[in-house]
């Protein structure tokens, strides 16, 4: 039995590490790709945004079909994602649906924030869906008993919700007043800008605080990340 978990062990930071850059690229910079080929080709510019938000919809009904449920985050998203097409469709126009992926991010940065101090926070419920079984569990009664624990996921959801309310933000004025099609591509730089030295923050602390308490943030008690 122990020979037998250690390459799937051993393979579980490779699995983990394809799901987000998946996740990354399907919401980021597959929709810019759809939206410039659709003009290039003569879609006009809501067209063209309605088919770029298309990616990142299929990503969270079949993530959710995959897992036979969907949390709280990827259910806000799906409503709103949802919500904004239909207007958009029945004449909210090119502007309204750049402010959408602004609203987007406030609304689920305020969302996140919210609940970073509720029995579940996000940053858990995501580290959660990393593992099954024994390795949930474990993660499970670690939190019920590591003040340490559950204050350091806290503060990496508070991180997270801080970022999304800051992308939000900056990304509404541009969304409002520069030109239509340079907002897909600043709008989505603006995020990756943001995103990556959150990511190495939330990486760089998660390994001093396996170091300092000897328990890994995100991977399974007892186990080597």
């Amino acid at each position: 039995m122990e020979t037998a978990e250690r390459p799937a062990a051993a393979a579980a930071p490779a699995g983990r590490g394809r799901g987000p850059l998946a996740s990354l690229a399907v919401d980021i910079l597959l929709p810019l790709v759809v939206y410039y080929a659709a003009r290039a080709l003569g879609a006009g510019q809501t067209g063209a945004l309605l088919l770029s938000g298309a990616p990142p919809a299929l990503r969270l009904v079949t993530g959710a079909l995959g897992r036979r449920r969907i949390d709280g985050v990827d259910l806000l998203l799906t409503v709103l994602l949802a919500a904004s097409a239909t207007v958009s469709a029945t004449g909210g126009g090119p502007r309204f649906l750049l402010c959408k992926d602004a609203a987007l991010s406030l609304v689920v940065g305020g969302w996140v924030t919210s609940t970073g101090l509720s029995r579940r926070p996000p940053a858990f419920r995501r580290g959660q869906r990393l593992h099954r079984g024994p390795a949930a569990a474990a993660r499970d009664q670690l939190w019920q008993r590591s003040a340490a624990f559950r204050q350091a996921l806290r503060l990496l959801t508070l991180l997270c919700g801080a970022e999304q309310l800051l992308d939000g933000g900056c990304g509404t004025p541009a969304a409002l007043t520069l030109p239509t099609d340079t907002v897909p591509l600043l709008i989505r730089a603006q995020s990756l800008g943001l995103l990556a030295p959150a990511a190495v923050a939330t990486a760089v602390y998660s390994r001093r605080f396996r170091a300092r308490h000897g328990i890994p943030l995100f991977g399974a008690p007892g186990r080597a990340i």
